[in-house]
Parts: structure tokens; sequence; C-alpha cells
């Protein structure tokens, strides 16, 4: 298993999910936070990168 595929995916995964959100703050008006958007990024892309892996790790 390559884990380099992993990490991209849930980075990627991450800055979507987050560029999503910051753009829901900016609709609803609200403040641009950097640390809000840097802890969507990490904690999200974690989650789908070690889901990603999982699901893998699971049919193989």
């Amino acid at each position: 298993m390559d884990i380099k595929k992993y990490i991209i995916t849930g980075l990627i995964s991450g800055l979507v999910f987050a560029i999503l959100l910051a753009g829901w703050d900016y609709y609803k008006q609200n403040p641009f936070s950097v640390l809000k958007f840097v802890i969507h990024t990490v904690v999200f892309g974690a989650f789908n990168g070690y889901m990603t892996y999982r699901k893998a790790k699971n049919v193989n």
C-alpha cells in the first residue's frame, strides 16, 4: 500500500471541505479565521485519509 496516495487524498478532501466552510462563513458575513481553516483541513483530511486507507485495506 502506498501511504502517499492516502495522504494526498486526505489533503485534497480536507482543503475542499475547509474552502466550502470558509465560503459558508463568508456568505454568513463571519470573519475569516486562519486557525479554523487549518483545523478543518487537518481534522477532516486526516479522517478522510484514514477512512480511504481502511476501505482499501478491507478490499484487499
